[in-house]
Formats: structure tokens, sequence, C-alpha cells
């Protein structure tokens, strides 16, 4: 009778090593700055004394819901400013007459969280309007948990799909 081969468990290498790392070793710190980078006209990093140049908007009631459709819970206000407004303020490297319709927004968090948003969604649709990187919850500066920024899509159905907590780095690409 023939004994069964025993191998190794496989570990993950390379790049996957490093993502896996680099989430257990980032998971919940909180980004002071954001960098804006990708095609843009000059990368920078804002800073929240910075954001809160832009104009502040108020985001009212607003559900967390999760894509499940399970009600994760309910907010009463987002203190922050439109990812538009940010990224008109660093200026978005538009080099042709219809760049624009190829670019997407990838919002990336300190433990590796991403979510997309296209340039027309944010700039032609209701659903721009609503999205904030916010610095504050219901009248008190984000907690630890979520840290100094996250971002939240306030016109999607299900909101916590592009729920970003620890906000580090919208970033546009040129598709």
């Amino acid at each position: 009778m023939e004994r069964p081969v025993r191998r190794p468990a496989v570990r993950p290498r390379g790049i996957l090593a490093t993502t896996a790392k680099l989430r257990h070793a980032t998971a919940g710190i909180p980004s002071h700055s954001l960098a804006i980078t990708g095609a843009v006209k000059a990368p920078v990093e804002l800073n929240l004394a910075d954001l809160k140049q832009l104009a502040p908007r108020n985001s009212g009631p607003m559900d967390v819901v999760c894509a499940s459709g399970e009600m994760k819970g309910r907010v009463n206000n987002f203190r922050g400013v439109l990812l538009t407004d940010v990224l008109n303020a660093v200026g978005i490297d538009l080099q042709s007459h219809k760049d624009d319709r190829r670019m997407v927004i990838v919002a990336r968090a300190t433990d590796g969280y991403t979510v997309t948003f296209s340039w027309s969604e944010l700039y032609n649709t209701e659903i721009g309007k609503q999205v904030l990187v916010a610095w504050e919850k219901d009248g008190k500066p984000l907690d630890d948990g979520e840290g100094q920024f996250l971002l939240i899509s306030g016109k999607d159905i299900k909101t916590g799909p592009r729920h970003v907590h620890w906000l580090s780095s919208p970033h546009a690409v040129r598709m």
C-alpha cells in the first residue's frame, strides 16, 4: 500500500505575501494626509487644514448599509468636502478632449481597501454630489476605528461597499 505524499503547506510568496503583511501591519492606521496622485496636474499631499480650506459640506442623515443589504448603522451627519472639490483643487490632467471619459478615481485606505469611481460618475451623476471625504461624524472628529479621513458615497443604495475608513490616497488613473 502506497503512503500518501506529504507536502509542506503552501505559503504565499512575492506580491501576495507582501500585500498580506502590509494589510496586517497597517490595518487601522489613520492617515494624517491624503496623497492625491496619478493623472493629476501636480501630485500633492493635503492635510486636514488644507481640506478645511475647501468648501465644507454636511451629508445630513445617512444609513450605512453593507453589500448584503444589512443595516450597519445610521449617521446623523458627516462633515467634509466633496471628492470632486478635492480633485478640482489639484487638477485632473486631461490631455485630450475626451480624456475624462477614460478616467477612473481609485480611493485607497491604509489597510489596502480600495474602491473606484469613474470620472463620469463623479461629475455627471447625482452620485458625485454626495461622495464625501469626511473628517467628522455627528459633530465629533472620526474615531480611531475610522481614521482621520474617510470616504463615503451617500447616494449609493448600499453605502457600505464604498465606505472607506482610513482613507489615504485618491488616485486618478487614465484607462
